[in-house]
């Protein structure tokens, strides 16, 4: 190349001791950084983390849990099931892959270079949850494999089994990292503004829905949640808020869906039945010329479809429904522990005191089913993906199938049970999809995952 020669000359003509450095470091370009502070890179995973809890995977798992109905486009057709490798796409090359997990891995390796248990504790944490929810999505999904650039092109699959155990230690490493760290924070932490404390409680709570997540298989899980949820948060004001913001660019996704994508994501007329005599109703959906919609642009009511709706990696009310569930399982009273989960469901949404007591007065016992079936009306908004976890798990609430479900993508006409695997894996790894296919017994969408038979 010419500019090899133009240097050569160059230091013929001023002496070799002048040119003491590589020829390969003129295509090093000084403007651009190469090592990015821990305070710059913590947000990027933050902020992917949270995108995802309003990108298409929740989205869809709400319209198959009968909470969202697709009015028009791809939301109508994911009414029928149908819903093919295409679907998950871009979820899982740019939110997934190449997305949180790649960002929270390279603050991983650096904060751990840099001794920084803080940011190394963080990224691990929340890698492990975005393992984990996309394990309980696909099942069988890269991992020990996954990341490594050139040395593994093609990865595995990892079994659902082991991807749950590897996350699950991951955040044990993770609390320990951050229980150590006796440094300095220095910035970036957009959700829990820097307290270890914090992320050491939002670990745990995570530990205990992991752990839930398997409990079918692995019924003394339960006590372990219970143990881990000792560690975890006391109040509403423990949860790992992401802050959205207003401008168009940093808003709420399910926000900035009702915005781009008018009238073809609404409310579930079935949803809107078990919501009778609810006082979140209001706040859940609007009834716009007899159109039910989960999004009004101006209606200030709807509390979790605001551009700055503010969504939690994990929250309270989460870790209470979890820890009734897992009394009930132990053979404990759990009646309590419910009307307290119920109770901090209503203050998240702004409801008065007598109508929240209005409603929790009338509970009932606390069985596995009504505690389920409340964690449902509980999730709207935020936590689309644990309710579909629930449901595949307990069987609760009783849904009835799509009647028109699509024969190729859901033979059985069930309620799906998982996504399919994405194109882009089927087209360049091939031969690893197929492998984790035979492993699960097939991959359609009503192929039950091994955490929840």
């Amino acid at each position: 190349m010419k500019i090899f020669k133009y240097i050569f000359i160059v230091c013929l003509a001023i002496g070799t001791g002048s040119c003491t450095g590589s020829l390969e470091d003129v295509n090093t370009d000084p403007s651009r950084l190469s090592n990015v502070d821990l305070r710059l890179l913590l947000p990027e995973v933050q902020a992917q983390a949270a995108n995802n809890l309003g990108f298409n995977p929740p989205r869809v798992a709400g319209i198959f849990m009968q909470q969202f109905l697709g009015l028009d486009a791809q939301q109508l057709a994911y009414n029928d099931y149908i819903a093919g490798q295409d679907a998950m796409n871009n979820f899982w090359r740019t939110g997934l892959y190449s997305g949180v997990l790649k960002s929270a891995r390279v603050l991983e390796e650096q904060a751990t270079a840099e001794s920084n248990g803080f940011y190394a504790g963080i990224a691990k944490v929340i890698f492990a949850s975005q393992l984990a929810d996309a394990a309980s999505m696909f099942g069988d999904i890269p991992n020990t494999q996954a990341l490594q650039g050139l040395e593994f092109v093609k990865p595995v699959y990892d079994s659902q089994e082991s991807v749950y155990q590897a996350a699950i230690a991951m955040l044990d490493e993770g609390i320990d990292d951050i229980s150590f760290f006796d440094g300095i924070y220095a910035g970036g932490d957009i959700i829990h503004g820097g307290s270890a404390l914090a992320w050491f409680q939002t670990a745990h709570a995570l530990k205990a829905r992991y752990l839930m997540h398997t409990v079918k298989r692995n019924p003394g899980n339960a006590a372990l949640a219970l143990e881990a949820i000792e560690n975890s948060y006391t109040s509403n004001d423990d949860n790992a808020w992401f802050p959205f913001e207003t401008s168009q660019t940093a808003n709420n996704p399910l926000a900035a869906f009702g915005q781009e994508r008018p009238n073809t994501l609404g409310f579930h007329p079935n949803f809107v039945a078990m919501l009778d005599g609810d006082p979140r109703a209001s706040k859940y959906f609007v009834d716009v010329e007899g159109v039910l919609q989960y999004f009004d642009l101006g209606n200030s009511d709807l509390v979790w479809a605001q551009d700055d709706s503010a969504m939690p990696l994990i929250s309270y009310t989460e870790v209470l429904f979890i820890k009734a569930e897992a009394i009930a399982m132990t053979g404990g009273d759990a009646n309590s522990t419910l009307a307290d989960a119920v109770q901090s469901s209503m203050d998240l949404n702004g409801i008065s005191a007598d109508d929240a007591s209005a409603y929790i007065s009338g509970l009932g016992n606390a069985s596995i089913q009504t505690i389920i079936e409340e964690a449902y009306k509980a999730y709207y908004g935020f936590n689309f993906l644990q309710t579909w976890t629930n449901y595949r798990r307990t069987g609760f609430p009783a849904l009835t199938p799509s009647p028109d479900a699509n024969e190729s993508f859901d033979p059985s006409g069930i309620i799906p049970q998982r996504f399919m695997y994405v194109d882009s894996e089927s087209q360049t790894n091939s031969e690893n999809v197929e492998a984790a296919t035979d492993n699960q017994g097939g991959a359609l969408l009503d192929n039950k995952l091994w955490a929840f038979q």
